[in-house]
């Protein structure tokens, strides 16, 4: 067994056991062990249990462990006796004051804080472990919290990845353990919203004295915006006179685009003197992306109760670019209203437009075959 022994780290010693499993413990003679240091510790630290030494994975914790036992060793030898604060938290902090952070754009940011969160939270269920010493199986058992929400996952792993990254860059540790996981998403395809799906949701919203987003459902029914987006235009400046100018959070891309005469009326009734064309009724404040979902689900369900479908706001996007399509839009032109690059249209309209029989309708008519 010497050669296990030695494979597992300095002062790692085995005590088999009839079972075949073995007692790992990182023992430290007399003579070297500074005041106070326990004569025995079991490893894995966090998980005391029958040392498998055919589980590769717990090999793995044991020789993690038994390295930062005997750094720590090292240290108190030499009188160094505080542990570097190497914790969640403190990477976290080191991200957000890094320049990486200061060049995100605002959407990017308020997302990241979002599964930042997440990470924060399960970091301090599991008692704030050390990120050097994270490995595969724990940001697979971490991740397992969110296994009914896949999305959610596949998010909160990103952040964890770049996190792991920063912590490389920090010298923390040699390699990322994020790495090779991997999440599936399921595909879920979206519904596409017709002019009678918006003439009930509009409805409903404002029956739920919901005007602010009667008036939204609109505009990103015309203009096919990011919701993202719309939550923050400011009257007199993403917003005058009729007209959108902005550049997109997401790309970057400028925007320009007047809306219907109409929209135009309420949209200047909604904004009138507010910094936020699209306010909270309850707080008079910007939407934010929790609250906006809070306040459209009972409009939803009003809807669906009525016998209307069930359908997202975020929907509307990918809706505005069918409708222009039906309507003899080039993908140009689309992408020139909605902010979409050329390659984003082609693809919505290869997922959602081949089926219908609007389209066919309209080659028809541009044939002369049919009559409008």
């Amino acid at each position: 067994m010497p050669s296990v022994k030695l494979e597992l780290g300095k002062f790692v010693t085995l005590r088999p056991r009839a079972d075949g499993t073995h007692r790992v413990l990182f023992e430290v003679p007399p003579r070297l062990r500074p005041s106070g240091w326990s004569a025995t510790i079991p490893l894995p630290i966090k998980e005391p249990r029958a040392g498998n030494l055919a589980d590769a994975d717990e090999v793995r914790r044991i020789q993690q462990d038994a390295k930062a036992l005997y750094e720590k060793l090292q240290r108190e030898r030499r009188g160094i006796v505080k542990e570097p604060d190497r914790s969640m938290k403190v990477l976290v902090r080191a991200w957000q004051a890094s320049d990486e952070w200061k060049v995100l754009k605002p959407a990017s940011v308020q997302s990241y804080k979002a599964y930042i969160r997440n990470v924060l939270a399960l970091s301090e269920a599991a008692g704030h472990p050390d990120p050097t010493h994270l490995s595969v199986v724990d940001v697979k058992a971490f991740l397992s919290f969110f296994n009914d929400k896949p999305t959610t996952k596949k998010h909160t792993l990103k952040v964890l990845r770049i996190l792991m990254n920063y912590a490389i860059g920090l010298g923390w540790r040699t390699d990322n353990p994020c790495a090779t996981v991997k999440v599936k998403v399921p595909t879920a395809k979206a519904l596409i919203w017709e002019q009678s799906d918006v003439d009930a949701y509009v409805a409903a919203a404002k029956k739920r004295g919901r005007p602010s987003i009667a008036v939204m459902i609109l505009m990103l029914w015309e203009i096919g915006q990011r919701v993202t987006d719309a939550r923050s235009f400011r009257a007199g400046a993403e917003y005058r006179d009729g007209v959108f100018k902005f550049a997109q959070s997401k790309t970057g891309a400028e925007v320009e685009i007047r809306v219907s005469d109409a929209l135009r009326e309420m949209l200047d009734e909604q904004g009138d003197g507010q910094m936020f064309v699209f306010r909270d009724e309850s707080t008079g404040k910007a939407y934010t992306a929790e609250r906006l979902v809070r306040v459209f689900e009972p409009i939803r369900d009003d809807v669906v109760a009525a016998g209307g479908r069930a359908l997202k706001m975020k929907w509307l996007r990918h809706s505005c670019v069918v409708q222009l399509a039906r309507h003899d839009a080039t993908i140009p032109e689309i992408a020139s209203i909605t902010g979409h690059t050329l390659a984003s249209v082609h693809n919505i309209l290869s997922h959602y437009l081949p089926r219908d029989t609007k389209v066919a309708e309209n080659a028809q008519r541009k044939r002369g075959i049919v009559n409008s």
